[in-house]
């Protein structure tokens, strides 16, 4: 069966999708790197974080993230989706084995506010100590919906913040959305390995932060395009019931810029009046990474604020376990 794209980071896909899947991906502003993006600074993205797996001595990327408040941040559903917090109050990654029986693989944590993932400063590392992913999301299918899952951090974070976007822009099919991440710069690309300021042992898509423009998809061409694809690529009897919900996701990219594996869970932003970054999706799944007439696919954060906000103002006011 064709591979068509998750973009959690190419170790994650290597453990969570085994035999045929369907890979989901996302999308970055200037050097050539995540698929036709550039050199980001992170200080252009409030809160950009990268979620990552500790096994020994190695750190592994797995998606982006970004920080919402000093203690949660935002990432898709797919990418925590068979994490735990154990009885000491820490997120672990827990992946299948050949049986498809979970394992533990090793404790979770957020490195914030890096444009060089090499670069881990004090007050930058995280652990996870709680996580929430939407009641509505089914496991193992991102490409349903509802993609979307909020992380509490260990500790407080002292710099900057994404601002989320609460009511969609009437005028959004004219928009130019920029994506950012930590992931491939071509479908299937190689990863990249290096030895962390720490002395631990970092394998990312890219360790660079990539950003890049990818102008929005209406809804109508998007279902159109995403259909096509399926039918083109033989998907229908697992796939042939997958179509778009613009009230809840946006589709965005001309098959040139586009996000890759690595990019799960990252940021979707638009440039509103003040000229100030506001986030309005997170990266969720694609049919590979920059082919002509695939645009990626993004929760859409203006359809579940309430859920956001009331999941944040419930844990606060909740007692101590």
């Amino acid at each position: 069966m064709q591979q068509v794209g998750l973009r959690a980071s190419i170790f994650f896909q290597s453990v969570m999708l085994a035999g045929c899947a369907l890979w989901l991906f996302s999308k970055p502003a200037a050097a050539q790197q995540v698929v036709g993006g550039v050199d980001a600074r992170a200080e252009d993205w409030p809160g950009i974080a990268s979620l990552q797996s500790i096994q020994g001595s190695g750190l592994y990327h797995e998606c982006g993230a970004t920080m919402i408040s000093d203690t949660w941040a935002l990432t898709a559903a797919h990418c925590v989706e068979t994490a735990r917090v154990e009885a000491v109050g820490r997120a672990v990654q827990y992946v299948p084995d050949a049986d498809g029986n979970l394992v533990r693989f090793g404790p979770i944590i957020l490195v914030i506010g890096l444009g060089d993932l090499r670069r881990m400063a004090a007050g930058s590392v995280f652990p996870v100590s709680r996580i929430v992913v939407h009641p509505d999301y089914q496991s193992g299918r991102p490409e349903a919906g509802n993609d979307i899952a909020l992380l509490r951090i260990a500790g407080t974070w002292a710099g900057p913040v994404a601002t989320l976007e609460a009511v969609p822009d009437a005028g959004e099919d004219d928009d130019a959305f920029y994506v950012a991440g930590y992931g491939n710069t071509e479908e299937d690309g190689p990863g990249e390995r290096a030895v962390s300021r720490t002395g631990r042992h970092l394998s990312a898509p890219r360790m660079r932060l990539q950003e890049g423009r990818v102008p929005a998809v209406s809804g109508a061409a998007c279902k159109a395009q995403i259909a096509h694809l399926i039918s083109d690529y033989g998907l229908e009897e697992a796939y042939g019931d997958v179509t778009i919900h613009p009230a809840t996701q946006i589709c965005a990219g001309d098959g040139f810029i586009d996000s890759c594996q690595g990019d799960s869970g990252g940021p979707l932003v638009r440039y509103g009046s003040t000229g100030q970054p506001v986030q309005v999706g997170i990266v969720s799944w694609g049919l590979g990474c920059g082919r002509a007439e695939s645009p990626g696919i993004y929760t859409r954060i203006a359809a579940f604020t309430g859920w956001i906000r009331g999941t944040v103002v419930a844990e606060a006011t909740a007692p101590p376990p």
